[in-house]
């Protein structure tokens, strides 16, 4: 792809970093998202179907992230924006379980 400046802009730049981000941090979201889910509905499901729907929950979420971590304009952004999104995750997941499970 060429820009304005004539300057050449490959779209692959830092696609392993990008692409090992959105892996791993991408599963790490899904995780947190999972047990928040399980963690905020109380009574709202019976427990077998709602600890089914937190485990199928993983793969879409996972999935999303891992397609999002190439909007990131390298890949070490990507990896402090997702480190970054599953400290705040797993701080909610934290505060979630402490408050509403006795």
């Amino acid at each position: 792809m060429t820009l304005k400046t004539g300057r050449r802009e490959t779209l692959s730049r830092d696609w392993l970093s990008k692409t090992l981000a959105g892996v791993i941090g991408g599963f790490g979201l899904a995780i947190a998202a999972s047990g928040l889910l399980a963690c905020l509905t109380p009574g709202a499901l019976d427990e077998q179907n709602k600890f089914q729907v937190a485990m199928w929950l993983v793969p879409p979420v996972w999935i999303g992230v891992m397609s999002g971590s190439f909007v990131f304009r390298s890949g070490r952004r990507a990896w402090i924006g997702l480190a970054a999104a599953n400290a705040l995750g797993f701080a909610m997941l934290a505060l979630a379980r402490h408050f509403f499970i006795r």
